[in-house]
């Protein structure tokens, strides 16, 4: 009988014990949901985001280039999924629609450089000149080519690039203005509780809070196909380009531009969100003849408008084709922590933009 009441009391106190913890994880999960709900992994205007958490493959977060994965729609990742924290507390924003039309562009690139810096020329991280790096720079240059769709070529020296972009805007969205923006509480306690002389605090705060917020973006959809070029070929098309005033209303001479004997390679036709079945519409659709043999080209679309309509109606709003970051100074009230705090995370940026 006394072992009977013994093991009941054991029981009780277990229960008891049990009911306790949950009672003060329950307590905890109240007293931080007002700050969980402000965390977020998709495109919120104003949130801030650590560049550093993913630097060098911010395109695995962010939906800016192809990407190898099967047809299922439901497979396709969001233009942004990076975690991001609301920090501001009443953030205004403008909204434009983009217009139903698809703009075509040619970006001449003399070097594999400039011709990443062209394709990220509409993203702009606060504290770098290289914003391709925050996303590729950690992709060894072969698996840049091959994502860009061009073939891996250690004859690399004298060729020039073009790359041809058609591109469908959804919408775009930018900061109406911080003048009149309050801080998050717990942002300014953080803030407060900070040590401005200590890098080591700062650095913690960038861990906890982020580096950097969210000031534009524009979504929508592009297609894209570099063309690799022979020196004299690029030079000619550049002078051509130049002489237009980057006019392209004579398609049969911008094409003659485009001939073999002026190219090193012609590539793939690419979507930024990774869609392959237009990808697959575009390479059956785009054939352009060369002499004796067909091979796909974005150029089609530069004198064919059925083709432009079609391509028009399927291009969605499944990619990033901009986005501005810009340093988390706006938060700091107290100068000299704000300078700081400014210091630090510029210098970091060019330390992991030189070592990507």
């Amino acid at each position: 009988m006394r072992r009977g009441v013994s093991n009941i009391v054991t029981i009780f106190y277990a229960f008891s014990k049990m009911f306790t913890v949950l009672f003060i994880i329950c307590l905890r999960v109240a007293f931080s949901a007002s700050d969980e709900s402000d965390l977020g992994y998709s495109l919120s205007i104003g949130n801030a985001i650590n560049v550093f958490a993913n630097y060098g493959d911010l395109s695995q977060v962010t939906q800016v280039i192809s990407a190898d994965y099967d047809d299922d729609e439901d497979e396709f990742p969001e233009p942004f999924s990076e975690k991001n924290i609301k920090v501001f507390l009443n953030v205004s924003s403008k909204e434009t629609l983009g217009e139903d039309r698809v703009e075509m562009n040619i970006l001449l690139c003399e070097t594999f450089d400039e011709l990443l810096d062209g394709y990220f020329q509409n993203f702009q991280i606060e504290g770098t000149d290289k914003p391709w790096k925050a996303f590729m720079g950690d992709w060894i240059q072969d698996e840049i080519m091959r994502t860009l769709g061009i073939d891996v070529d250690i004859a690399r020296d004298n060729c020039c690039y073009v790359l041809l972009k058609l591109s469908k805007v959804h919408k775009t969205v930018k900061i109406d203005s911080l003048e009149q923006v309050a801080v998050k509480s717990y942002v300014e306690k953080a803030m407060s509780a900070m040590n401005g002389s200590d890098v080591a605090d700062i650095r913690k705060f960038m861990r906890s809070y982020g580096t950097h917020y969210i000031d534009s973006y524009v979504t929508g959809n592009f297609v894209y196909q570099v063309f690799k070029f022979k020196r004299y070929g690029y030079n000619m098309l550049r002078s051509y380009v130049r002489d237009q005033k980057h006019h392209t209303d004579n398609s049969d001479r911008l094409r003659s531009h485009f001939a073999s004997n002026f190219l090193r390679q012609v590539g793939d036709i690419r979507l930024a969100s990774g869609n392959k079945t237009i990808e697959a519409w575009a390479r059956r659709n785009l054939l352009d003849s060369q002499y004796l043999y067909y091979r796909p080209s974005l150029l089609r679309l530069f004198y064919n408008n059925a083709l432009i309509l079609s391509l028009n109606r399927m291009l969605d709003d499944g990619a990033l084709l901009g986005l501005s970051l810009k340093t988390l100074a706006p938060l700091f009230k107290d100068e000299e922590k704000r300078r700081k705090y400014v210091e630090v995370v510029e210098n970091d940026m060019k330390l992991w933009e030189v070592n990507a």
